[in-house]
């Protein structure tokens, strides 16, 4: 169903993992690929196999310290202790220099463009908006590096400022995040939506600074009835909750 007031809406902020980008070709592979090079020789398999535990080490981490994502330095640390806990059983025991080594070669390669990929949607929902002139901005819990990944990319003509928590000192949920996003953008609360992927940090950032939040659910996980805000499968979607032709951003 579209926004009560559509036409209203001039602003649209986007988060950027799992949103704009995901992993490429995945976060197992690029961990065995890397791995590979070091002389570490896992198969695949074993470590698709520890991806559930390192889902549980990443929210268990992240309830621990909220404040991780508003430092560089913290940010980098956190994900070499994520990739530490995935190869871990891959690795001689005591040999913590060489599970270190590995771990951070692994988070240096996701600094890289290459090992991200945007979704097939993105770039024909910008288009649409854009032509639209609608005022589009990007705020995520990221490094510094996310800048020249999307630069790469060719994502940063559609937008007019990027917020990365890093920067900022700032992490969603945060208010003050959205809040400084939204003096960069000259934009109205009221009248600005946000579209992320999480429920905590999006959406529940989001409307404390009293924007319209929008879920994004790529996986089809959730219905409507299970959430308390707008719901999407695809930025696609976004459009129609806009009001606005699918095929909007496309050439004449």
């Amino acid at each position: 169903m579209p926004f009560e007031q559509p036409q209203a809406i001039r602003t649209i902020f986007f988060d950027a993992g799992f949103t704009l980008l995901r992993p490429y070709p995945s976060t197992p592979e690029i961990c065995q690929q890397v791995c590979q090079r070091l002389n570490l020789h896992v198969h695949i398999d074993v470590v698709r196999d520890r991806m559930t535990d390192a889902e549980d080490y990443f929210y268990r981490q992240a309830r621990l310290n909220r404040h991780t994502w508003a430092s560089e330095q913290a940010i980098h640390e956190f994900w070499i202790g994520y990739y530490m806990n995935i190869l871990r059983p891959f690795i001689e025991e005591h040999d913590e220099a060489r599970l270190y080594q590995l771990s951070e070669a692994i988070t240096r390669e996701f600094e890289e463009h290459t090992s991200w990929q945007v979704y097939a949607d993105v770039v024909p929902t910008l288009e649409a908006l854009k032509k639209h002139d609608y005022t589009l901005g990007v705020i995520s819990d990221w490094g510094i590096g996310l800048g020249p990944i999307l630069r790469k990319h060719h994502l940063t003509r559609y937008f007019d400022f990027l917020l990365v928590s890093a920067v900022t000192r700032h992490a969603k949920p945060s208010p003050h995040l959205f809040d400084l996003a939204l003096q960069r953008a000259n934009a109205v609360a009221d009248y600005t939506v946000h579209i992320g992927d999480s429920y905590i940090h999006d959406v529940l950032g989001a409307r404390t600074a009293g924007m319209l939040p929008v879920l994004l659910d790529r996986q089809q996980r959730l219905s409507p009835e299970s959430v308390d805000c707008q719901l999407v499968h695809s930025l696609t979607e976004l459009l129609n909750l806009l009001e606005i032709p699918a095929d909007a951003g496309s050439s004449s």
